[in-house]
């Protein structure tokens, strides 16, 4: 099986799992085929033809293509977890550096991170695996998780008449790598800072906090959460250059 380059892995996974969450080797590393799973079918069941098709040609040519693409993505990642799991000197996945990524642990133990937190400010799923808390894999699951109930910004923008579908469109046409629609709308002036800093808000408040996953999952007990939050905080404020504001705590 040919080598698939870790820059067109990582860019899969940003059109699988989307563009703001934190990407890298050790998201590969522990990225399992149930994640993939979910989120690929809430992807294609949102971005599917044939739910568009009363709409306009752009819109289902629009779909098409993003529809089109979130199958290739989704072929990349499966093709470069059946090179992953493949047994010791067969060929494997390489990075563009061509060096292995590490082996994936082997016991439960071992997941778990050990050694000092990072010198920048971290989200609350990161800062629990930094902690020794939970296991990288958890993060990832409970990013999809929480993605599963988190509305679309478009669709609450135009829920309330901010937008209309046509604006939609234009900004999911917009080029800007992997912009977030927020900044591409601001960059075309059909939203201003203020409406997006709203829409971010209400689209959180709708989704479950994912603290509550990892105690439901029994992590850890519903009594340590105040105290990690407090923790992320603390830890948050010594990093955060004077945008606090930037990586926000979850419940």
């Amino acid at each position: 099986m040919q080598q698939i380059p870790e820059t067109e892995i990582l860019h899969a996974c940003r059109v699988l799992f989307g563009a703001d969450l934190h990407l890298g080797r050790e998201f590969l590393n522990y990225l399992q085929p149930s994640c993939v799973r979910t989120a690929y079918r809430k992807q294609a069941k949102a971005t599917h033809p044939d739910r568009y098709t009363g709409s306009c040609s752009s819109t289902r040519a629009r779909q098409e293509k993003l529809f089109q693409n979130l199958n290739q993505a989704h072929e990349v990642i499966q093709n470069y977890l059946k090179q992953r799991n493949l047994p010791s000197g067969e060929t494997r996945f390489r990075t563009s550096r061509q060096q292995p990524p590490p082996s994936p642990p082997e016991n439960k133990a071992q997941r778990y991170y050990r050694g000092p937190l990072p010198t920048r400010p971290l989200q609350f799923g990161q800062f629990l695996y930094y902690r020794g808390v939970i296991p990288y894999s958890a993060v990832i699951s409970a990013i999809t998780w929480q993605r599963q109930q988190r509305p679309p910004i478009g669709e609450i923008a135009r829920r309330w008449r901010w937008l209309n579908s046509t604006d939609v469109d234009r900004i999911l046409r917009q080029h800007g790598g992997f912009a977030r629609f927020g900044e591409r709308a601001e960059r075309l002036g059909l939203l201003n800072s203020l409406q997006v800093r709203t829409l971010l808000l209400h689209q959180r408040n709708r989704q479950q906090q994912i603290g509550h996953y990892f105690i439901e999952r029994n992590y850890f007990p519903e009594s340590s959460l105040d105290r990690f939050l407090t923790e992320l905080s603390e830890h948050n404020r010594s990093y955060s250059h004077g945008n606090p504001g930037q990586f926000y705590t979850q419940r």
